[in-house]
């Protein structure tokens, strides 16, 4: 009886060990801006014969105080978004979420570490199609928030998925990494990720387009025994190009995949931009309401253009906007607000009031001004 228990042990065993050998191997682009930023952008995307199940395609990884990873992945469940941010042991308090766009859900993760992550199942991706996404940092007092947005290539929609906030002053650090995870043992399957447009903002202000990619394999899991042995030769990485221009790949997994070049392995693509071009925040229409002192301005933006960062309200006493206001807003670093309310607004009765509305996008650029007339 005993030794049958322990030879179906040994089984089981030696079942389980060769099972967990059979992940595609885990693969990274790094790339070339080493220094301190607080914003950064990569597109991705997924080429049909590359999407596998139990796949993460990530596209954003950064390191210090408030480190994290951002991308997409192939669940079971639907092709998902994925925000994370790790606890940091100089973090006052625990990662909260302060926004959470349509769709997205946040939970504490473990395992590599603890922290905050925010998944949304809603939204989908498709293969073939490019994916903008854009991570920004900024203070508020002594801690950090960070916001995620998405934009879609084929509908040129903004999404804003998500915003933390950080018990900690903290930027992004190091390079930027991307890379392409096979979390269920599902080698068998090639995967692929193409990435390109990458940038990161620096302190001062000022933009660096990525130019160098660092590709490598994680060597310690070819070996036998390790997660990835069955398929240690299974995985490839560069530069490539279609009609769309140039980006950096990446293959994992798959027996017909094959290496072109070594582990590690650095890659280049030219850019000659000086910032990203994507088209400044545009106010399609506000309203205004004054009631009993109060006054309640509420706004909408085109969702094809970079999306809202902070907002400034000025109240004036006529449309052309001349002279002084009769109030003026600070500006406010609430990405998600489409309504603000304004108390104790002193005004003689029945004399006319104007609103001013100007919106600032993720990336800083300012939206034209639009004034309405606000309604008693």
């Amino acid at each position: 009886m005993i030794g049958r228990v322990l030879s179906s042990l040994t089984v089981f065993l030696i079942t389980t060990s060769a099972f967990a050998q059979n992940s595609a191997p885990s693969s990274h682009m790094v790339f070339d801006d080493n220094f301190p930023g607080d914003i950064i952008i990569n597109e991705v995307r997924v080429p049909k014969a590359g999407e596998a199940t139990y796949t993460y395609y990530e596209t954003l990884g950064w390191r210090g105080k408030g480190a994290g990873y951002a991308g997409i992945q192939a669940h079971p469940k639907a092709h998902l978004f994925i925000f994370s941010i790790w606890d940091h042991k100089e973090h006052k308090a625990p990662i909260k979420a302060v926004h959470h766009g349509p769709g997205t859900e946040t939970v504490g993760f473990g395992g590599e570490g603890t922290g905050l992550k925010s998944w949304n199942f809603k939204l989908g991706w498709k293969t073939d199609v490019w994916y903008t996404l854009v991570a920004r940092n900024w203070q508020i007092d002594d801690h950090t928030h960070y916001g995620f947005w998405s934009r879609a290539g084929d509908t040129k929609r903004w999404t804003h998925l998500v915003t933390m906030d950080v018990a900690a002053k903290a930027n992004f650090e190091g390079r930027t990494d991307a890379f392409i995870e096979d979390w269920l043992n599902t080698g068998i399957k090639p995967r692929t990720t193409h990435l390109r447009g990458g940038w990161k903002r620096k302190l001062d202000g000022s933009w660096f387009a990525f130019g160098k990619g660092r590709y490598s394999v994680n060597y310690w899991d070819l070996d036998p025994g390790k997660r990835s042995f069955n398929f240690r030769t299974n995985w490839d990485g560069g530069v490539a190009e279609d009609k769309s221009g140039k980006f950096y790949y990446m293959v994992a997994g798959g027996k017909q995949t094959k290496p072109t070049s070594k582990n590690p392995s650095q890659h280049a693509i030219v850019r000659d931009e000086k910032k990203p071009g994507f088209d400044r925040i545009k106010i399609k229409s506000a309203a205004a309401t004054l009631a009993n002192n109060e006054l309640t301005v509420s706004w909408k933006l085109d969702d094809t253009t970079t999306p809202q960062f902070a907002y400034q309200i000025e109240v004036l006493n006529n449309r052309d906007a001349k002279g002084k206001p009769l109030w003026s807003g600070p500006i406010d670093k609430i990405a998600h607000a489409r309504k603000a309310t304004i108390k104790d607004i002193d005004l003689p009765a029945k004399s006319k009031c104007f609103v001013q509305i100007r919106c600032t996008d993720i990336l800083d650029q300012q939206s034209a001004s639009l004034v309405v007339e606000a309604t008693r």
